[in-house]
C-alpha cells in the first residue's frame, strides 16, 4: 500500500506544476470571454468549450509519462507490471479530478451567465451529442471516460514510440492516418455517425470503457519487457 501511495504521490508531483499552469491559462481565458462579452456582447457572439482543451492538455501529458516517470520507477525497484498498475491507477484519479473540474466549470459557467444574461455564450460539450440534459452527474461520467481514453491512447502512443523508436512511432502514427482516409474512400463514416447519434450517452460510455480496457492490456503486454532505457 505504501508502494502505490508513494508512486502516487510522485506521479502527481511530477505533473503538479504543468495541471496549475494549464488550469490557470484555461480559467483566464474563460474570465477573459466574460469581460469581452460584458463590454462587446452586442458585436460578438462566444461558443465556449471546457472540455476540449482538457482533452488536449491530457493527451499531450499522457505521451510524455514513459520517458519522464518509467526509468526512475524501476531505478526504486518496482517491477514493470507494479509500474504498469500504479499509472492506471493514477490515470483513474486524473481523469475523475479532471471531470469534476470541467462539470463545476460548466455549472458556474452557465450560472453567471444566467445571471447576468449573457446571451451571446454559447457552452459546447461532446454530451449534447447524446442527451440535451444538462446533468452534471452525465457530464462528469463522459468526461471521466473521454479523458481516460486520452491518457491511455496517448501512453499506447508513448510505449510504440519507447519500444520501437522513432522509425517504429511515426509508422505506426501513419497507419492510424490511414483509418479516416479508407473511411472516407468508402464512406464508411456515414452509417458510423448514423449508429452514434442513435445510441444513448451510457451506451457510448459503456463502450468507451470497453476500448479502454483492452487498449490497457496492450500496454501491459508491451511494457512486461520494456527497458529502462527508451529505444
Amino acid at each position: 500500500m505504501k508502494t502505490v501511495q508513494g508512486s502516487l504521490y510522485v506521479l502527481f508531483q511530477s505533473y503538479k506544476k504543468s495541471n496549475i499552469i494549464f488550469w490557470c491559462i484555461l480559467f483566464s481565458i474563460v474570465i477573459l470571454s466574460f469581460f469581452i462579452d460584458t463590454f462587446f456582447g452586442q458585436y460578438v457572439s462566444f461558443v465556449m468549450t471546457i472540455s476540449i482543451p482538457v482533452y488536449i492538455f491530457y493527451s499531450t501529458m499522457g505521451a510524455k509519462i514513459l520517458n519522464k516517470t518509467l526509468p526512475y520507477f524501476l531505478k526504486l525497484g518496482l517491477s514493470r507490471m507494479q509500474y504498469v498498475c500504479n499509472v492506471g491507477l493514477f490515470f483513474i484519479i486524473w481523469s475523475f479530478a479532471g471531470a469534476f473540474v470541467i462539470a463545476c466549470s460548466h455549472k458556474i459557467i452557465t450560472l453567471v451567465s444566467n445571471l447576468f444574461d449573457y446571451e451571446n455564450m454559447v457552452i459546447v460539450h461532446p454530451i449534447l451529442l447524446f442527451d440535451n440534459s444538462d446533468s452534471f452527474f452525465l457530464t462528469m461520467s463522459m468526461d471521466t471516460v473521454l479523458l481516460l481514453l486520452c491518457l491511455i491512447s496517448s501512453l499506447l502512443l508513448n510505449v510504440v514510440f519507447y519500444r520501437f523508436g522513432t522509425l517504429g512511432g511515426y509508422s505506426f502514427i501513419g497507419v492510424l492516418a490511414l483509418i479516416p482516409i479508407i473511411m472516407v474512400i468508402f464512406e464508411w463514416y456515414t452509417p458510423l455517425f448514423e449508429l452514434v447519434s442513435k445510441v444513448s450517452a451510457f451506451t457510448i460510455i459503456a463502450s468507451l470503457l470497453v476500448i479502454i480496457i483492452f487498449i490497457y492490456i496492450i500496454i501491459s503486454s508491451a511494457l512486461r519487457k520494456a527497458s529502462a532505457i527508451p529505444s
